[in-house]
């Protein structure tokens, strides 16, 4: 029985999980570049930036393209390096990282939130003296759960100061470059006449 709880906790942790991502509007993309050398020897063969879903149903795709670039380097170690991130963000999305943290933390918020009101209706149930406001474990773990979610909320502020910053210096880019196109098409129509 206990691993059947055990097994179900993970289950409802992952969906945990998937919920704080849907919140964060995550968009799970992996760059995977085909390479030979080490360190600072390394030379890149081929690159593909795919969403995370398409990479793992079509890793025969870069399998067959490090077979085929093996062949054209037959005296070279041809390997892959992956790069998990969050499109919209451009931030990692390794264990580490504080995008995975924020992600943690919201799911662990979740999970509190789900147990904090078992207890508290379990008590209702069993306990006929049972006072929320009174209850010392209760009033400490809501403290706590209220701390927490300040700091989810503020690390949450961050991450959407840093796309907008993203989008921000994407747009001037593309401004840029779109200015500078029609300044050479203009450049190119005078010219002519």
């Amino acid at each position: 029985m206990g691993k059947q709880e055990s097994v179900s906790d993970f289950y409802q942790y992952a969906k945990d999980l998937a919920k704080a991502e849907r919140e964060l509007k995550i968009e799970q993309w992996v760059e995977v570049t085909i390479y030979y050398g080490y360190a600072e020897k390394q030379v890149s063969l081929y690159h593909y930036n795919l969403p995370r879903e398409m990479y793992f149903r079509y890793q025969w795709v870069i399998r067959w393209r490090m077979a085929k670039l093996q062949c054209q380097y037959p005296k070279q170690i041809v390997s892959t390096s992956l790069y998990f991130y969050d499109k919209r963000s451009g931030e990692s999305l390794e264990v580490s990282s504080c995008l995975s943290k924020l992600i943690s933390a919201k799911a662990q918020i979740t999970k509190a939130e789900r147990k904090m009101n078992e207890y508290i209706e379990h008590n209702r149930q069993n306990n006929m003296f049972f006072d929320e406001n009174t209850d010392d474990e209760l009033v400490k773990f809501k403290a706590k759960l209220e701390r927490k979610k300040i700091e989810c909320a503020e690390c949450e502020k961050r991450l959407e100061k840093l796309v907008e910053r993203r989008n921000d210096y994407g747009n001037k880019n593309d401004k840029s470059a779109f200015q500078y196109r029609n300044g050479k098409e203009n450049n190119e129509q005078r010219s002519r006449r």
